[in-house]
């Protein structure tokens, strides 16, 4: 006989935890079985809805499914983050609350992104970056984007004119390509010092300090013709300030734009940079070739750089922005995603906007050693490394040929002028510019896995073996002299010229290092990302390390290149010379490959957790807490 439940409680449920206080948790878990409740009968009107998959156990007179439930993990819970919390939605203010004890307030996209978790969770200031409406961040995006197109074509400015500087000036050919070298070496310094400075007072005044360097270069670079020295300090001056436009845009992309939005920004960003690089000096070879000579270059440069300049200090305002998101703040702030919404222009807006946009109005919170050594670390990184001898050969091959394009074609038999050896650009130009714009979409719309990963290397190497040695044995054996009875014996090597070799050809094996050389380069985004994410305690120091990586990797590649295009043309001056460099740097490259894929697909774990030690991310304390990938650090 049982006996009968009591339908009244004999206990406040308030006073539960004061009678009967919690025992301690045993060291072991003790799994126990607990007594079956007691089971209503089931109604006849469910059991008559039920679906075919369901039963009505007899034993039991409970419905249940033919699978078996899942069993419990015996794993203790992971800590919940915005992305694999359940969220209970609220669609009138576009946010959730988190179902764990934190209640922190989830925010989301709008229109077609309104079931899209923002990334990063942006605050309820109005002036953060975050919160801008799409035209100011069109307008900052394009005022940087202005500056590193002027800041690609400066770079390749004299690539067409190496032998008409030599010649006229009386130097050596090796003195004159130090015009484009020494700028580049310097750039990788002053690109080190813009992350740091960046890191404590902010990224605007660094691009405004770098954009008053080169307009000062650029100024003096129109009257610079038969003065060396002059022409070098102006160099120097531009040099100084491509440092900050080659490793503070993206980290400006990344304050500016959630996640959703800004892989087709860095794609531009990206394309921009390769195409005004590769493409400077099909117009610079013909605008060099009038009696102006490569100054006439400078004078249209100065025309674009001055809209640039204006849209630089009245259109990019900081975007280095401390964010602190409340749990318990509800969200106020309307976002609106039109690209042109309607704006009422008055003369009060606008001091406003001229108010706020100053010259300089960040500061780190803190300022100690660690925060200074931020960027040297992450280029002493294993993955930093790593992608630096991956991609050195290429990148650096490619910039030291190009650059010795004037000391091939320049004497006899060819005598090219400006505009012909700009016109051999041609081919990077072409295919250089495609490569890099699909495989960024093919790795943003698919997942960047071990295989896919090993797969971009060894055809991305395949294709510069092809173009480097293909180059350098192509050029070297059109110019060898026959040796056998049906030589002509009063032939010399000044009739060979261009009825033994084709430009175009020549033009479509640069085309084709180039395009392997960013094939390879492709590949920088993905493992970076993967890393910072692999070691970095939440998004902002991810994003942070991520802008740090790529920037560090930037300033080595472009100082060990500048001496590249330095050493290269006393090694290629005679034509087995540039047989043997040619050679030498596509064998190596393959050796170099295999042997970096299989340090990925052994140890690739393993390179991460380094990541995280070197550059100072590794910190037992934060497992003391239970926090989210995506709260702001």
């Amino acid at each position: 006989m049982t006996r009968p439940e009591s339908t009244e409680s004999t206990l406040d449920i308030s006073e539960v935890e004061k009678s009967f206080p919690v025992p301690p948790k045993p060291a072991v878990n003790y799994r126990k079985t607990l007594p079956p409740l007691p089971l209503s009968p089931v109604p006849e009107a469910l059991v008559s809805t039920r679906r075919p998959e369901q039963l009505v156990n007899p034993a039991t007179n409970r419905i249940t499914k033919k699978q078996p439930p899942r069993p419990l993990s015996k794993d203790w819970p992971r800590p919940a983050t915005s992305a694999t919390t359940a969220t209970t939605a609220t669609t009138a203010t576009a946010a959730s609350y988190s179902t764990t004890g934190s209640r922190r307030t989830i925010k989301y996209g709008t229109g077609k992104y309104a079931d899209v978790e923002l990334s990063p969770q942006p605050s309820e200031d109005p002036e953060d970056p975050l919160n801008w409406p799409s035209w100011k961040k069109a307008l900052n995006f394009g005022a940087l984007l202005s500056m590193v197109a002027l800041v690609g074509v400066m770079k390749t400015a004299y690539i067409s004119v190496n032998s008409v500087i030599a010649i006229g000036e009386g130097i050596s050919y090796t003195a004159a390509v130090a015009l484009t070298a020494v700028p580049l070496m310097v750039s990788a310094a002053s690109g080190l010092a813009s992350l740091i400075i960046a890191r404590i007072w902010g990224k605007r005044p660094v691009y405004l300090g770098s954009m008053v360097m080169i307009f000062m270069g650029m100024v003096w670079n129109t009257h610079v013709s038969g003065n060396l020295a002059q022409n070098m300090a102006a160099r120097i001056f531009q040099g100084l300030g491509w440092g900050a436009f080659d490793t503070l845009v993206l980290g400006s992309i990344q304050d500016t734009y959630f996640e959703h939005e800004r892989k087709p920004m860095v794609i531009i960003h990206y394309a921009v940079s390769i195409a005004t690089t590769m493409g400077s000096p099909l117009l610079g070879g013909v605008a060099s070739a009038g009696p102006r000579g490569f100054e006439l270059q400078f004078e249209i440069m100065s025309a674009f750089l001055s809209v640039s300049i204006l849209l630089l200090v009245f259109g990019a305002p900081e975007t280095t922005y401390n964010r602190l998101v409340s749990e318990d703040q509800q969200p106020t702030l309307q976002r609106s995603r039109a690209l042109w919404p309607a704006i009422t222009y008055t003369k009060e807006a606008t001091m406003e906007y001229l108010v706020k946009l100053k010259p300089w109005s960040y500061k780190a919170t803190e300022i100690n050693l660690s925060v200074i050594l931020q960027a040297p670390r992450a280029i002493v990184a294993p993955t930093t490394g790593l992608l630096f001898t991956l991609t050195l050969l290429p990148y650096a091959g490619l910039w030291s040929l190009v650059s010795s394009l004037s000391l091939f074609f320049s004497p006899l038999p060819f005598m090219l002028s400006s505009a012909s050896l700009g016109a051999l650009m041609t081919g990077p130009f072409l295919l250089a510019t495609p490569v890099v714009v699909a495989l960024a979409l093919l790795l943003s719309h698919g997942r960047f896995t071990p295989i896919v990963h090993l797969a971009i290397l060894v055809i991305g190497t395949a294709i510069v073996s092809i173009g480097m040695l293909g180059f350098g044995l192509y050029l070297a054996g059109s110019m060898e002299m026959a040796t056998d009875s049906s030589a002509d014996p009063l032939s010399t090597p000044w009739d060979l010229g261009t009825d033994h070799i084709s430009l175009p050809v020549a033009s479509f094996l640069l085309g084709l290092l180039a395009a392997g050389s960013l094939a390879l380069d492709s590949t920088i985004q993905p493992v970076i990302q993967r890393s910072t994410a692999f070691t970095s305690a939440n998004l902002a120091v991810a994003l942070r390390n991520t802008a740090d990586m790529q920037g560090g990797l930037t300033c080595v590649r472009n100082f060990v290149t500048g001496a590249f295009i330095l050493g290269l043309p006393n090694a290629v001056f005679m034509w087995d010379g540039l047989k043997a460099a040619t050679l030498g740097m596509g064998i190596m490259q393959i050796v170099v490959t295999a042997a970096v894929c299989g340090v990925y697909w052994r140890w690739d774990e393993n390179v991460r957790r380094l990541d995280g030690r070197v550059m100072g991310l590794i910190d037992l304390s934060i497992l003391k807490r239970t926090a989210s990938f995506f709260d702001t650090d």
